[in-house]
This record gives C-alpha cells, sequence and structure tokens, in this order.
C-alpha cells in the first residue's frame, strides 16, 4: 500500500535533449533549451495536481518540492556527461 509520495513540479520544464527515435530529432533539435510552450506546461501541471489531489483522497501523503529555476543554476558536469542547468531526469523518476 502506498503511503507516501514526492510529486515533481511540472511549471518550470524545458525541452532537453533526449534519447529518442528519428522522427523527433528535428524538433528537438530546434527546441532544446527553450521553454516548453506555455499551453503545455498549465496542461501539465493541471494534470500533476489533479494526480496529487486523487492520492490525497486515498490517503496518501504528498510531498512537494519547492520550485526551482534549473535554467538559471548554469551548467554542471559528471564524469560522464554535461548538463547546461536544467535537470530533466527528476522530472520522471519523482513519480515512480
Amino acid at each position: 500500500m502506498l503511503v507516501n509520495v514526492c510529486v515533481t513540479r511540472a511549471d518550470i520544464v524545458y525541452v532537453h535533449q533526449a534519447k529518442t527515435g528519428p522522427a523527433a530529432w528535428k524538433w528537438i533539435q530546434e527546441n532544446a533549451g527553450k521553454p516548453h510552450d506555455e499551453h503545455v506546461v498549465q496542461k501539465a501541471v493541471k494534470e500533476v495536481e489533479e494526480f496529487c489531489r486523487v492520492l490525497k483522497l486515498e490517503g496518501v501523503t504528498v510531498r512537494r518540492p519547492e520550485p526551482v529555476r534549473w535554467d538559471q543554476l548554469g551548467t554542471f558536469r559528471t564524469p560522464y556527461f554535461e548538463d547546461g542547468g536544467h535537470v530533466w531526469c527528476s522530472v520522471h523518476v519523482s513519480c515512480v
């Protein structure tokens, strides 16, 4: 039974270069590092908020991180990769 969950925020998101198929490469090349369209962000925010509401109705304790402007944190690197300041992986793993 799920008791606690941390759900990320969807209000500050950027297009990132991802491992994907050739059909999306052109769009990603043109938009990587740019903010998503506002209507897309607002739809995502609404869906995440509804997800949290349903979890709470089921008795789950939902924790939300403070919003972070990843795009303003600068570049960071590891021995394996470098990122321009927008951490995309946290969005994916937070809901797992």
